[in-house]
């Protein structure tokens, strides 16, 4: 079975709610403490998981110090880089193992795989706790469920 496609839309639906969140946090004068770092710390993790595929370094810090326009341009950076790292695999390559010291300076190994749906299931996590503090702060978080996107037609091309 080709998990390929499948991959592609989980990917384009990460893009998406980035983007639905981003746009929640623009609208307001001034969004809840704490939301900006968040939002930074998903570009972050995307680009660090990025570079560990890639075997580079990540140009961003896992928490970078960014302000919103700034993690906009860190989002969307990412955002190419990794359709264009997608668009470039194989079913075979998702078995290919990666070794990386994490940021505790462990030494691990994970394959392409497992590495793509911890990069997903982190923005998640973390886009949740965004929206629980958007709610918090007597705002309404933007709806970014998965159906809604599919069922919208949010993952098209």
């Amino acid at each position: 079975m080709d998990r390929l496609p499948e991959i592609r839309r989980h990917f384009a639906f990460d893009a998406w709610a980035n983007r639905e969140v981003l746009a929640a946090l623009r609208a307001l004068p001034e969004p809840p403490p704490g939301t900006v770092k968040t939002l930074a710390h998903v570009a972050g993790v995307l680009r660090l998981w990025l570079s560990r595929i890639d075997g580079g370094q990540s140009p961003l810090a896992v928490w970078p110090d960014l302000d919103l326009e700034a993690t906009a341009r860190e989002l969307d950076a990412a955002t190419g880089l990794w359709r264009r790292q997608i668009e470039l695999l194989r079913t075979k390559d998702l078995d290919r193992e990666v070794a990386y010291v994490n940021s505790l300076g462990e030494a691990w190994t994970s394959t392409v795989g497992d590495i793509l749906t911890q990069t997903l299931f982190h923005g998640v996590h973390h886009r949740a706790q965004i929206l629980a503090d958007l709610r918090r702060a007597g705002h309404v978080p933007p709806y970014v469920d998965f159906i809604h996107a599919a069922r919208t037609g949010r993952l098209d091309g």
